[in-house]
């Protein structure tokens, strides 16, 4: 009987903690939202990384992943600066797209991967992070040194094996 009641006491304290960080995370959403300019579109914020003092805003905005650069300022986020976007549906399994924030400075490239095939992205001899969001969604992306310049690096994309599936650029 008592380790019955401990168990239920244990289960009410972890559903509290659950509900208030679903609560705290739909503030944090809502104050990232509000950082958007009117001209930037979004559906949805998928993804956050902290990085450069900032945060890394990934986006649908209709069939396109954005990333916004966010900082904090005061109670609020501040835009600074924003992508194009990569299709979240690309034909090829893998979507890519380059950016470079000199106002930051930030260099990284990003994309979707939609092949199941695809367990590795990677380029220049660094091996992207991949994120796999609740709706199934998975965001890679890496982060240059150096600006990115012209010709574009090539993106991989592998499978667990470490055989080629598909290359992006030369």
């Amino acid at each position: 009987m008592k380790n019955k009641f401990i168990m239920v006491i244990s289960l009410v304290v972890i559903l509290s903690v659950l509900s208030g960080c679903s609560k705290n995370d739909s503030i944090l959403i809502d104050k990232i939202q509000q950082a958007f300019p009117n001209h930037v579109q979004n559906d949805e914020v998928y993804h956050t990384e902290i990085n450069k003092n900032g945060l890394l805003v990934f986006y649908r905005h209709n069939e396109g992943l954005g990333v916004g650069f966010i900082k904090p300022k005061s109670e609020n986020w501040e835009w600074v600066d924003g992508t194009g976007y990569s299709r979240l549906n690309p034909d090829d399994g893998l979507s890519a797209i380059y950016s470079n924030m000199d106002t930051i400075p930030l260099y990284f490239s990003y994309g979707v991967i939609t092949d199941p095939n695809i367990y590795v992205v990677h380029s220049s001899g660094i091996k992207a992070k991949i994120i796999q969001v609740p709706d199934g969604t998975r965001i890679w992306y890496i982060t240059y040194e150096n600006l990115i310049g012209s010709p574009l690096p090539s993106i991989i994309g592998e499978s667990k094996e470490g055989n080629k599936i598909i290359t992006i650029g030369d």
